[in-house]
């Protein structure tokens, strides 16, 4: 079988099911045929929206970790802090482990996913050969996305704050609301995405 060939046909990633690829246009999806998981579905101008979502990500999430995210008071003393307040708190023994795992999950990797992503498209974008690595950035930032949980922190904190209000005032700062914001935009962000279209595009622009 030839590299043309094998262009020619998409595995399932959920069961591995092989399927020879057909054109699919944008507005569609085609799915495995066992299990009905999405393998391709091109969306009209996924691009420009795909690489204005990630800018936006980029402007949120410095935002988030700008400004204060939380305010607690209680009998007449106040306290403010901001998400690297947050994961600060965690300095020392073995909770420095989990206070990294934290920045990380939460701050780092949608940073480092969104920027990927313009790193990747932003050159196909405007008609120029793959920025150097492109490919590997892109599959490193695929390999990301499961452990980017800027959702569950969001969860994770809401859960927190009920068991807090029985014991103080609590208020919501500025990077609260950016950072709400921000878990509905990488959402979006993630379903802009055609992996299959960007492959193919990666691939084609490399070479031309």
């Amino acid at each position: 079988m030839t590299d043309t060939d094998l262009d020619r046909l998409i595995a399932c990633p959920t069961c591995d099911l092989l399927h020879e690829v057909a054109p699919v246009e944008p507005g569609y999806k085609a799915r495995c045929r066992r299990c009905h998981t999405v393998l391709i579905a091109p969306r009209r101008q996924s691009m420009d929206v795909a690489i204005a979502l990630a800018v936006t990500t980029t402007v949120l999430m410095i935002g988030a970790v700008s400004f204060p995210f939380l305010s607690m008071s209680q009998s007449g003393l106040q306290k403010s802090t901001s998400i690297l307040g947050m994961v600060a708190i965690f300095d020392h023994g073995l909770m420095i482990v989990a206070g990294a795992f934290v920045a990380m999950m939460v701050i780092a990797l949608p940073l480092v996913r969104a920027l990927a992503l313009i790193y990747t498209l932003l050159p196909l974008r405007l008609g120029r050969k793959p920025a150097p690595g492109a490919k590997r950035v892109f599959l490193f930032a695929q390999w990301l996305l499961p452990w980017a949980m800027t959702e569950i922190f969001i969860v994770g904190t809401m859960v927190a704050l009920v068991k807090l209000m029985g014991l103080a005032s609590v208020s919501f700062g500025p990077a609260f609301w950016l950072y709400c914001i921000l878990v509905v935009v990488v959402a979006f962000k993630d379903a802009s995405v055609c992996k299959w279209s960007t492959w193919k595009l990666l691939n084609q622009s490399a070479a031309a």
